[in-house]
C-alpha cells in the first residue's frame, strides 16, 4: 500500500515504508477517539418543527466537528456569509409576507367561522394553519408578532451577520409590452375574501378594485401586491433592527399564455408569456425617432409616475428610507428615441428623481439599470451610433450613484470540447469552473470585457472576437464589464460613428457604482449565464449556456463570493486597481456596502420551499437565485461512506481488503478501532411530508446509533 493510495490520502496523510500510520494520521484518528462528545437529548414525540430543526442543526454542527461531513462555506466556514453586506428581499409579489405580524383571512367552513394564516407557516404546525375564529382570537393569533417575516429576518441576521442594508422589492403588474397600451396596477390573488387585523389596500384601492392576477393550472401566477399598511410596518421593523432600508418599485408582466395582444417586436398576434419588464417598448409599427414614440412613452409615464410617487410617499410615511430606486431594468423604454434622437423616458426619470427627492430629501436615489443598459445605447441598426443615453440621469444632482443589476458572466465552461478555459495551472493541476482565480480573473476580463461572441455558432465553437474600437481606441465604451474605463473618463457620444465635439455632463470619478442586484442561479454552470432564471411558466425561463440543468449550490457561492472578494478592500485577494479610490468623493469606485445579493426571501427557509402546496414557485428554489439554505454544503465524504459499508457489504475501495490475506487492511482496522466504529440498528426513513412525530422518531433513532458508537455522550 503506497503513501499516495490509501484511505487517508484525501486528508493529506500517508504511511511509512512498513505500512505504519504516520503521526499526522494518528492525530486525525485521535480527534475521533479522544474528543469529548456533547449530549443531545431525544426529541419528544410531540416536538414542534422548531425543536426538530434545532436538534437537526445541533447534529450537523457535531458531524462537522467530528469530521464526518464537510464544514461547508468552502475553505472558511463563514467567509462567504460574512462577506455579504446587503441583500435584496423578495417576493415582490406577496400580499402579506412582508407584514411583521400574523395576518389571517376569513374562511367559512360548514357554516362556522374559521380563519387561515396568511403568513404564519413557519410558526405553527400544519394543523394550526386553519382554526376557529374564536380560538384564534383567544390565542392572540390575529396581529401577533410571531410570523414568517420575523422568522426570515431572524435567520438572515443570524446567518449573514454583516448585512447592513435590505432592498425591499414591491410589485405592480403590467398588462401589455406596448408602452402606450400597458396598464400598471396593484394586484391581488383573489377578490373575494377579507383579512385581519386589517383589510388589504394599496394606493387607495380595496381588494375588489385591484387587478386580479392570472392563473396557471388553477393557481395564481404571482402573489399579490404587498398591502400598504404592512409595508409601512415592515420598513419600521427593519429600522428597529438597525438595518438600512432600500426600496425598489418593481414591475411584473401579467401576460398569460394564449393572449392575443399584438407583438411589439415581430408583429402578428400573441405576446411572450409572462415576459421580463425590460421588454416593454414601442408598438411594432411606430417609427424610431418619432413623435409617436414620445406619445407612447408619455402614456406609460403618466401611470409610472403614479406608481413610483405612491411608494415614495409611503416610505416617507414610514419615517423615510436610506435608498430609493426609481425603477429597475426598463431598458426597452430607456432605449426608445423620440424626435431628433431624444430619449424621452430618460428625461422622465430625471424629472421623477426631482419629485421623489422632494418627498424623501434624506434618501439616496438612483435607477437600477440592467447590466446591458447602464453604460450606453448602441442600436443594432448599422448607424454606428454609440450614445451615453443615461448620462443626463447619472450626472443629475438628485442621483447619488450609477446603479445596475450585475449579472456578468464569469465563466465560459463546457463539459465537452471545446473547453479552452480548462487549462493547466502553475501547480500542475487543471483549472476548474469553481476556482476563485478563474472566476475572479473574468471580472475584469473574459466575455464582455476582452471579447464577445458574434453568433451562436461562434459561441458553440468558442470563436471569440476581440472588443476593439478602431481609431478612437476606446474599447471601454462597448464593454459592459468595463466600469473602470467608463468611470474614469469623459464621455463623448457618437452619431454615425463620429464623436461629438463636447463631452456629456458626466464628470469622471464623481459618483460610486451600486450593484443593486448581484445574482447567480444555483444550477450547473450558473456562472456561464447568471442572468437566466428557471421559471417554467415564463417564456424567459432558461438554464445557463451548456448547463446540465442540475442543481449546483457551489457554483452559486463561488460566483457571488468571487465578486465580493474582488471589490472588497478587506479581503486578502484585494488589489488596489480592482476598486480604486475616487479623487472627488470620499469612497471607492464600487461601494461594497451597496452590493445587494439577489436574493433573500421573506418566506423563510426551509419552510419555503418545503411547503410546496403553499407557494407555487417552491419548485424553482433548487435551481434559482435564492441564497437561504445554500450558504454551505454538507455531504458525507465518499471515503467514509465506503468504510461504513465494508462492515456488511462488499468492499467499494481497492485498498479496504489486503489482497494478500483477504482481511481488512490494518489502516482501516486501526481507523475503525480508533473511532470505536460499531454497527448500529437501522435508522428509519423519513416520509416526504413527515409529521413532527415521524421526524422526531427518525432523529431519535439516529441519536441512538451515534451514542452506541460513542459519537455522542449518553
Amino acid at each position: 500500500m503506497s503513501g499516495k493510495d490509501n484511505l487517508f490520502s484525501p486528508f493529506g496523510f500517508s504511511v511509512d515504508g512498513k505500512g505504519r500510520v504516520d503521526n499526522n494520521t494518528r492525530a486525525f484518528l485521535t480527534k475521533f477517539k479522544g474528543r469529548k462528545c456533547p449530549a443531545i437529548p431525544d426529541l419528544a414525540s410531540d416536538a414542534s418543527w422548531t425543536e426538530v430543526a434545532a436538534t437537526a442543526n445541533a447534529l450537523i454542527r457535531e458531524f462537522a466537528a467530528q469530521g464526518w461531513i464537510d464544514k461547508g462555506f468552502d475553505a472558511n466556514e463563514t467567509a462567504y456569509a460574512s462577506a455579504i453586506r446587503a441583500v435584496t428581499m423578495i417576493p415582490a409579489a406577496t400580499e402579506f409576507a412582508y407584514a411583521p405580524y400574523e395576518v389571517v383571512r376569513d374562511q367559512i367552513v360548514t357554516g362556522a367561522e374559521y380563519v387561515a394564516t396568511e403568513n404564519g407557516f413557519s410558526i405553527y404546525d400544519r394543523e394550526a394553519w386553519l382554526l376557529a375564529y374564536a380560538a384564534a382570537k383567544k390565542a392572540g393569533r390575529i396581529g401577533n408578532a410571531a410570523c414568517d417575516w420575523r422568522t426570515s429576518l431572524d435567520l438572515m441576521q443570524s446567518q449573514l451577520p454583516n448585512v447592513g442594508l435590505v432592498n425591499l422589492f414591491v410589485s405592480w403588474y403590467g398588462t401589455d409590452l406596448r408602452a402606450g397600451e400597458c396598464k400598471l396596477m396593484p394586484g391581488v390573488t383573489r377578490a373575494s375574501f377579507e383579512t385581519m387585523p386589517h383589510p388589504w389596500s394599496c394606493a387607495g384601492k380595496s381588494r375588489v378594485e385591484a387587478h386580479v392576477v392570472s392563473q396557471v393550472d388553477g393557481n395564481a401566477a404571482f402573489g399579490g401586491t404587498p398591502d400598504d399598511t404592512s409595508l409601512i410596518d415592515c420598513i419600521k421593523d427593519m429600522k428597529a433592527r438597525k438595518l438600512e432600508v432600500a426600496f425598489t418599485p418593481f414591475i411584473l408582466m401579467d401576460i398569460p399564455a394564449g393572449n392575443t395582444l399584438p407583438d411589439p417586436y415581430w408583429g402578428g398576434t400573441g405576446q411572450s408569456v409572462y415576459p421580463w419588464r425590460g421588454r416593454i417598448t414601442k408598438a411594432y409599427a411606430t417609427a424610431d425617432k418619432s413623435a409617436g414614440v414620445e406619445a407612447e412613452v408619455a402614456a406609460f409615464v403618466e401611470q409610472y409616475r403614479a406608481f413610483v410617487l405612491h411608494y415614495a410617499q409611503l416610505c416617507a410615511d414610514a419615517g423615510g428610507v436610506d435608498v430609493f430606486l426609481l425603477g429597475t431594468e426598463l431598458r426597452g423604454l430607456t432605449w426608445l428615441r423620440g424626435v431628433g434622437g431624444s430619449y424621452p423616458f430618460v428625461a422622465a426619470l430625471k424629472q421623477l428623481a426631482a419629485d421623489v427627492k422632494a418627498i424623501l430629501p434624506g434618501a439616496k436615489l438612483s435607477y437600477a439599470a440592467d447590466w446591458s443598459e447602464w453604460f450606453g445605447h448602441q442600436p443594432p441598426d448599422g448607424s454606428g451610433d454609440a450614445i451615453f443615453h443615461l448620462d443626463p440621469l447619472w450626472s443629475d444632482e438628485n442621483i447619488d450613484a450609477i446603479a445596475f443589476d450585475n449579472y456578468w458572466p464569469l465563466s465560459d465552461w463546457r463539459d465537452t470540447p471545446p473547453n479552452i478555459d480548462c487549462a493547466l495551472k502553475e501547480d500542475g493541476t487543471l483549472a476548474a469552473i469553481t476556482d476563485y482565480d478563474y472566476l475572479m480573473g473574468n471580472i475584469r476580463g473574459g466575455e464582455g470585457y476582452d471579447w464577445y461572441y458574434a453568433s451562436t455558432a461562434d459561441r458553440d465553437a468558442q470563436v471569440r472576437s476581440p472588443i476593439t474600437d478602431g481609431g478612437y481606441n476606446k474599447p471601454w465604451i462597448y464593454r459592459y464589464k468595463d466600469i473602470w474605463g467608463w468611470w474614469s473618463n469623459p464621455h463623448y457620444s457618437r452619431h454615425g460613428g463620429v464623436e461629438a465635439a463636447e463631452p456629456t455632463a458626466w464628470v469622471p470619478c464623481s459618483k460610486p457604482f451600486w450593484f443593486t442586484e448581484l445574482g447567480c442561479p444555483s444550477i450547473d454552470k450558473g456562472s456561464n449565464q447568471p442572468n437566466v432564471f428557471y421559471d417554467p411558466k415564463s417564456a424567459e425561463s432558461a438554464v445557463p449556456y451548456y448547463s446540465t440543468g442540475l442543481p449546483d449550490n457551489l457554483i452559486q457561492r463561488r460566483h457571488l463570493h468571487s465578486m465580493l472578494r474582488f471589490f472588497d478592500e478587506t479581503d486578502g485577494a484585494f488589489e488596489e486597481e480592482n476598486n480604486p479610490q475616487s479623487t472627488i468623493y470620499d469612497g471607492r469606485m464600487v461601494d461594497v456596502s451597496r452590493i445587494m445579493i439577489y436574493t433573500w426571501d421573506a418566506r423563510p427557509y426551509p419552510y419555503f420551499p418545503l411547503f410546496w402546496w403553499v407557494w407555487s414557485d417552491a419548485a424553482n428554489w433548487a435551481y434559482g437565485h435564492w441564497i437561504a439554505g445554500k450558504l454551505s454544503t454538507y455531504a458525507l465524504p465518499t471515503e467514509l461512506d465506503s468504510m461504513a459499508k465494508t462492515t456488511t457489504y462488499a468492499p467499494r475501495h481497492p485498498y479496504i481488503v489486503d489482497p494478500a490475506t483477504g482481511k481488512l487492511d490494518k489502516q482501516y482496522a486501526d481507523f475503525f478501532e480508533s473511532i470505536e466504529f460499531v454497527r448500529g440498528r437501522a435508522i428509519a426513513n423519513v416520509p416526504l411530508e413527515p409529521t413532527t412525530s415521524e421526524a422526531s422518531a427518525a432523529i431519535n433513532s439516529l441519536l441512538a446509533v451515534l451514542r452506541a458508537q460513542n459519537k455522542l455522550a449518553t
